[in-house]
């Protein structure tokens, strides 16, 4: 069964790269197994919602940081250098 296997390592593989503690892997893992798709579901939309906001929250930051440099840039400009 090399292929179920593959599949098995490939999924854990997955949230260990999402940035999952082993705990929550165990706890993806296990209802994997069990096949409880509805539980597991929760847990990757919840943890997509949450990588969502940080990106959101990042963009932001960089858009002020954007801000604050073309500020400098135009004052600079404006003063001949």
């Amino acid at each position: 069964m090399p292929e179920a296997n593959n599949e098995a390592q490939c999924f854990y593989e997955n949230l260990r790269d999402i940035g999952f503690e082993e705990e929550m892997i165990s706890r993806c893992v296990l209802l994997q197994k069990e096949g409880r798709d509805r539980e597991l579901l929760v847990i990757l939309q919840t943890s997509r919602m949450d990588l969502l906001n940080g990106i959101h929250t990042e963009q932001k930051k960089l858009d002020c940081l954007d801000y604050l440099v073309n500020r400098l840039n135009k004052k600079r400009a404006g003063r001949g250098g």
